[in-house]
C-alpha cells in the first residue's frame, strides 16, 4: 500500500510541475515534453548507480516500474489533459506559421500567475517530502524557478491598466475601430468581437504603451484586408486617429509584430523597440 501511495504522490508531483512549467512558458507543449524527458532520465539515475548483478530480473523490473512509472503515468495524464500529442491531433485550426488569433487577457494572466505560484509551492513541498536523491533537487529547482516566473508574470500583468482590440479595415489600413476588453474576459478571440464567414481577419500585432505613471496599455491588432465596404458594429467604436497610427504600415499580414511605445507629455508616443513574434 505504501508503494502505491508513493507512486501516486510522485505522479501527481510530476504532473503539477510539468503543467505549470507548460503554462508559464505560454502553453508550449515542446517545453513540457522536454521537461518530461529530463524527469524521465533523472528517474533512471538511481538504477544506473546500482552495481551490476545486484538485483534479479524481477527486482529490476519492479525497481524500474517504481522509478520510471510515475513519470510515465504523469506524461499520459498530461497528454490526455492537454489534448494529445501535437503530431497525433487530427483536427486543429491553422493560422499563419502557427500563430493563434487568441490572446490571454490581463485577468487570465493574473489567474494563471496565481495558480502557477500555488502549484509550484505544492510541487516544491512534494519534491522535498516525497522525492529523494537527484529527483528531489530537480523538482525543487524547477518549482522554485516556476514560483519566481509566476511572481514576474503577476507583477507584469498587474501593471496593465487598459486592454483594447483594434480592428483595422481596408487594403491600406484606412479605417480603425477599437473595442475595450471587459475585465471578465479571459481569452481574447476576435470572433467574439467581429465575425463574418465571408472574410478572414488576421492578427498582425500587439502594441504596448508605457504611460507616464509606469503603467501599461495594451492594444491587440487585427486586420481585415479588403476593399469591400463592411459593417463594423458594437462593441467597436470608429476612431479617426490612434497615437501610433503612423506605425501601422510596419505591421504586415503574415508577420506578427509587437511594438513598445513610451507616452510623451504632449499626448504622442515614442517608439522604444519592436519584436517580430512570427
Amino acid at each position: 500500500m505504501q508503494y502505491f501511495i508513493n507512486f501516486v504522490l510522485e505522479a501527481v508531483g510530476y504532473f503539477i510541475t510539468t503543467y505549470f512549467v507548460y503554462s508559464i512558458f505560454g502553453y508550449k507543449k515542446k517545453i513540457a515534453y522536454a521537461l518530461l524527458g529530463i524527469l524521465f532520465l533523472a528517474s533512471l539515475y538511481p538504477f544506473i548507480n546500482l552495481p551490476q548483478g545486484l538485483l534479479t530480473w524481477q527486482q529490476t523490473v519492479l525497481f524500474i516500474t517504481a522509478s520510471v512509472g510515475p513519470v510515465f503515468f504523469a506524461a499520459l495524464v498530461f497528454i490526455s489533459f492537454t489534448g494529445g500529442m501535437p503530431l497525433i491531433k487530427i483536427k486543429r485550426q491553422k493560422t499563419f506559421k502557427g500563430v493563434s488569433n487568441k490572446v490571454l487577457s490581463k485577468h487570465m494572466n493574473l489567474q494563471t500567475a496565481s495558480i502557477v505560484m500555488a502549484g509550484s509551492l505544492i510541487a516544491l513541498a512534494a519534491g522535498y517530502f516525497v522525492f529523494s536523491d537527484v529527483m528531489r533537487y530537480v523538482i525543487i529547482f524547477i518549482s522554485a524557478m516556476a514560483f519566481i516566473l509566476g511572481i514576474m508574470l503577476y507583477i507584469q500583468a498587474s501593471h496593465i491598466v487598459e486592454e483594447k482590440v483594434v480592428l483595422i479595415v481596408g487594403r491600406n489600413k484606412e479605417l480603425m475601430y477599437t473595442a475595450t476588453i471587459d475585465k471578465s474576459i479571459k481569452v481574447i478571440d476576435i470572433k467574439d468581437f467581429y465575425h463574418d464567414e465571408g472574410y478572414i481577419v488576421d492578427r498582425i500585432g500587439e502594441v504596448y504603451i508605457q504611460t507616464s505613471d509606469k503603467k501599461e496599455i495594451r492594444h491587440y491588432l487585427y486586420w481585415l484586408a479588403t476593399g469591400d465596404k463592411v459593417v463594423v458594429g458594437a462593441p467597436f467604436e470608429k476612431k479617426d486617429r490612434l497615437v501610433y497610427d503612423s506605425f501601422l504600415p510596419e505591421f504586415e499580414k503574415y508577420h506578427m509584430k509587437r511594438m513598445w511605445f513610451k507616452e510623451l507629455k504632449r499626448g504622442d508616443v515614442e517608439k522604444i523597440k519592436e519584436k517580430i513574434i512570427r
